[in-house]
């Protein structure tokens, strides 16, 4: 049987993804330790193989209405059809809700923080009374979404954002430099996951129930053929219960409401509670509704999404 290989994106966090993926799937001793069964070995070649896409290549400072279209997918998901590789491993909030033909998704693994982090070089820290961020007047923000935007005009009115692109070390390195930016918004899952130093900045943890994250945002998902029941036996081994159940809701808001990069829009689901926000013509706009027991399918379900999205007010 010939050994079965994982594909990936070459920075430094899709590398880690994937090289835990690959642990989890070879190792039975981390399997039980990190989720309470064993993972099983299938003869995964130990080399993870590097695929570039075009989200690594198009350094454009905005992604508006790119991550829906696979820019930073279709190339790895074009290597699996053709059966070039076996395995992707995505950050799930990269992925679009829908799947290709002859492809399946399992979201992976226990949830890392799915919140925001707000890193400030020192002299732009400014404590505030007034409940916005602590960042002084004129403050250049480096936020690489609408999202982030629009919660900066909510938040941090005083400081100005401004795109920016590149890999998480990337963008810490600018930060250090002082290049175009005086503070970044990052997702605290890839700086903890990749372990960096971030001492030189003073870093500000955005509580996700008020500053709300990309659907999907902290989690991993898996993709390989639909015919490939061997693999996909070995995935839903891997599965973390409570974030399957909250990230499913979160991609269902997403895919309602026909969101991605293009719509400024967050969910994220704690329990049975989805704290929802969307950008307008008004500013930012948020609600926390109770969500139903069973997801179930069709237009009931599509019904009390669209209903609750409707329910969001300014904050």
């Amino acid at each position: 049987m010939n050994a079965r290989v994982i594909g990936s994106r070459g920075s430094d966090l899709a590398l880690w993804q994937s090289r835990t993926v690959l642990a989890a799937l070879t190792q039975p001793a981390l399997g039980q330790s990190a989720l309470g069964q064993s993972a099983p070995d299938s003869h995964w070649h130990p080399d993870i193989t590097v695929i570039a896409t075009r989200g690594d290549l198009d350094q454009s400072p905005l992604l508006v209405g790119k991550l829906e279209k696979g820019f930073f997918t279709r190339e790895l998901e074009l290597a699996l059809i053709e059966r070039r590789i076996d395995l992707v491993v995505h950050s799930l909030k990269d992925l679009p809700t829908a799947v290709p033909e002859g492809l399946l998704n399992r979201t992976i693994l226990p949830r890392a923080n799915a919140g925001d982090w707000l890193l400030i070089r020192r002299e732009f820290h400014e404590p505030r009374g007034d409940g916005l961020l602590p960042l002084k007047q004129g403050t250049r923000v480096g936020a690489s979404s609408l999202r982030r935007g629009a919660l900066l005009g909510r938040y941090a009115p005083q400081a100005v954002s401004v795109p920016l692109r590149g890999n998480v070390p990337t963008r810490i390195r600018r930060l250090g430099e002082g290049k175009n930016v005086d503070a970044i918004i990052l997702a605290a899952a890839g700086l903890t996951r990749l372990n960096l130093d971030l001492s030189a900045f003073v870093r500000v943890e955005l509580p996700p129930e008020s500053w709300i994250p990309a659907p999907g945002q902290g989690a991993l998902a898996a993709q390989c053929r639909a015919d490939d029941a061997a693999i996909d036996t070995q995935l839903a081994k891997l599965a973390d219960a409570s974030c399957v159940l909250a990230t499913r809701w979160e991609r269902e808001f997403l895919r309602v409401i026909e969101g991605g990069c293009s719509t400024p829009f967050g969910c994220h689901v704690i329990g049975s509670r989805a704290h929802l926000g969307i950008a307008s013509d008004s500013g930012w706009l948020a609600a926390t509704v109770e969500l139903p027991q069973d997801l179930s399918e069709g237009k009931q379900r599509d019904q009390f999404i669209r209903a609750a999205v409707a329910s969001v007010r300014p904050v």
